[in-house]
């Protein structure tokens, strides 16, 4: 069976899209940071809602990162941090990390929280130059995040 011209246009075509929409895996399109939210252990208090954000967020940076600091911010225009994680030791390009931190949140926030408007979640680290870079995680949600124990605390794989 012989190709014809027109049909070797359009393999090149869907080759070169798959190329052009698959290729760029590092976030050269500025989302440099990832991943899901999960919201549990709630419970409301006079207006305020306490519970549990747990973060799985991956690095498209780019680059490894040393003490990257997670800091949760309050709604736009409000300023000001709702909480902080501690600092992530060494994160890799292209790895993920999970997270979990104990916050207390306005009942409404914690309502748009939970109706799928994310969490205002950035990324803090120096850079190579030494400057502080501050970075947007985009996050979608989901029910339930599993955190895993440390490599050293998990139990053997089964052969």
């Amino acid at each position: 069976m012989r190709l014809t011209s027109f049909s070797r246009a359009g393999i090149l075509a869907l080759f070169a899209l798959s190329v052009l929409f698959t290729g760029p895996a590092g976030a050269k399109d500025g989302r440099d940071f990832a991943g899901h939210y999960s919201l549990t252990n709630a419970t409301e208090k006079s207006g305020q809602v306490e519970l549990t954000l747990t973060l799985q967020l991956f690095n498209y940076s780019g680059a490894d990162l040393k003490q990257a600091v997670v800091t949760v911010r309050a709604p736009h225009p409000v300023p000001g941090v709702l909480g902080s994680f501690a600092p992530i030791k060494l994160w890799r390009s292209g790895k993920d990390v999970v997270v979990s931190q104990q916050l207390t949140i306005a009942r409404d926030e914690y309502q748009r929280w939970s109706a799928r408007t994310q969490p205002r979640v950035f990324v803090g680290y120096s850079g190579e130059d030494g400057h502080t870079i501050q970075g947007w995680a985009q996050l979608s949600r989901l029910p339930i995040i599993p955190v895993m124990p440390p490599r050293a605390a998990r139990p053997p794989a089964a052969e």
